[in-house]
């Protein structure tokens, strides 16, 4: 939305009501750089957010401001507000009135992901059940008829920003994976029907989560939803499968679906750098090394500069007992791209692993930098503080009481805390924390499949139940017993498991 006409409308408010709720209430509001205090647009989901704080939700018609005269009442005659997008005439042909239904389509996806942090702690959420089923892959194909009208000027418009959207989430840092999500955003503005859109948007939502301080809960629902609607735009984009696969493995552990995914992906496209590496990055999860190792090298050779692509090689070797290779990709990758936040988060990872502690604090630092991170930044200086004061035992004390009040408030994987439980020679309490990770559903839960320091609980009883639980599939083989290549077709599994 980018007027404050649009934004009172959807707010059911009259405009100086709501300029007043950014000055009063924290309405977030953006603004064109330069374009004056009058020019201003709005992101849907961040207003759906807001009006579920529950300092905004005593604002009603028949709140506290209502009754001391301060809100402005809405004037039905002038900003009477569109019905509910999901009950407008679905053969509108406005293009601002399929956009509204766009985006409140994708609001509904993201219904009950809740605020950061504490999302990540919901029981039992599964993400795709709040997508609704308008969006579903099973809805009738897209109805050409039904789509608005959209010139040749336009979608020239929308290919530009989509291109500029690109350019911007390769960069892979907070401020441009927002920029790009501005320009797929905008580019679908133009040209609704344009399904390369959707999959930028589905792939910046998969990125934010691990560049940015946006919540899992929140980034895999709107990838799902962004994803979902470009396959059913156009079958063929081999980018909206990959994107699909990547939030289906890690937001709904899914992984037969993201594994037909991924290889439809890569049937499409076998040129495609990203899927591969996106699926070599899944598949390393539960130990698949050999087969994720060939993946990210055949990524690496269609695009041999990527950083990316290098830095996923090198935390996969170290996974996989290279740790000599992975280490020296890793500060290869550094060197060449200081401002890169990955290879940091890796070599910070794995000097924790390896106790080299002076690495770990250093690459720490460097990460919370880069990605403007508060919460990493007060662990790692805590951790700093307490190894000058008693060395190893004094990192892991500290360490251990900042994660574990983070973890209480709702704002930290319990797996990270997990790691440190384990350092400390606290099994059971480690034990603990993942499974209350499985039950919330975290993604880095999977991660006790491969890493070192929860691999030493795998004798544990607990331990055992828990990767039954989780019930990882092997790899999928056709009638023979063996495993299908990833450019031929893809492995059917109809059942919910592999033949």
């Amino acid at each position: 939305m980018d007027s404050w006409k649009e934004i009172a409308t959807y707010l059911r408010r009259g405009e100086r009501t709501v300029k007043r709720w950014e000055t009063d209430r924290g309405l977030p509001i953006h603004r064109v750089p330069g374009g004056g205090r009058g020019s201003v647009y709005a992101y849907t989901p961040e207003l759906a957010e807001w009006l579920k704080s529950s300092s905004v939700q005593e604002l009603g018609s028949s709140g506290h401001e209502a009754e001391a005269g301060l809100q402005e009442p809405f004037d039905d005659a002038r900003d009477t507000p569109p019905a509910s997008p999901l009950l407008q005439d679905a053969g509108t042909s406005s293009k601002a009135g399929w956009l509204a239904a766009f985006a409140g389509l994708l609001l509904i996806g993201i219904a009950g992901a809740g605020l950061p942090f504490a999302v990540h702690r919901t029981a039992g959420h599964r993400f795709s059940a709040a997508i609704p089923a308008l969006l579903t892959r099973s809805r009738p194909k897209h109805d050409a008829a039904a789509a608005p009208v959209v010139s040749d000027a336009e979608k020239r418009v929308a290919r530009e920003l989509y291109l500029q959207g690109r350019y911007e989430w390769n960069e892979r840092t907070p401020g441009s994976l927002y920029r790009a999500l501005d320009s797929f955003t905008q580019a679908i503005v133009h040209d609704p029907g344009y399904a390369q859109a959707y999959a930028g948007l589905a792939d910046t939502y998969n990125l934010l989560r691990e560049f940015s301080t946006m919540p899992e809960s929140q980034a895999y629902p709107r990838a799902i939803a962004a994803a979902t609607k470009a396959v059913e735009l156009d079958d063929s984009l081999a980018e909206a499968h990959r994107a699909l696969a990547f939030a289906e493995f890690y937001g709904n552990w899914d992984f037969v679906d993201a594994e037909r995914e991924f290889r439809r992906a890569i049937q499409l496209n076998p040129n495609d750098p990203v899927a591969r590496r996106w699926y070599a990055n899944a598949f390393a999860v539960p130990g698949r090394f050999q087969e994720s190792l060939d993946q990210i090298n055949k990524a690496q050779e269609l695009d041999p500069t990527s950083h990316a692509t290098l830095s996923d090689k090198g935390i996969m070797l170290f996974q996989a007992g290279k740790r000599e290779e992975g280490i020296a990709l890793l500060k290869e990758v550094e060197r060449t791209d200081p401002n890169f936040l990955s290879p940091h988060v890796y070599l910070m990872l794995a000097s924790f692993e390896l106790r080299d502690y002076p690495a770990y604090m250093d690459e720490g630092k460097k990460a919370a930098q880069i990605s403007n991170d508060p919460m990493l930044r007060e662990m790692i200086a805590s951790a700093r503080e307490g190894y000058m004061r008693d060395g190893e035992r004094g990192l892991l004390k500290n360490l251990y009481s900042k994660q574990k009040d983070y973890y209480s408030a709702g704002k930290l994987w319990g797996t990270l805390l997990a790691k440190t439980c384990v350092m400390m020679g606290r099994k059971q309490e480690a034990l603990q924390l993942l499974e209350e990770g499985y039950v919330h559903r975290e993604s880095h839960v999977l991660f006790c499949l491969t890493h070192a320091d929860l691999l030493t609980l795998k004798d544990e009883p607990r331990y055992k139940a828990l990767v039954r639980k989780i019930n990882f599939p092997a790899a999928p083989t056709d009638a023979r017993g063996i495993v299908p290549a990833l450019d031929k077709s893809p492995v059917r599994a109809s059942t919910g498991s592999y033949p």
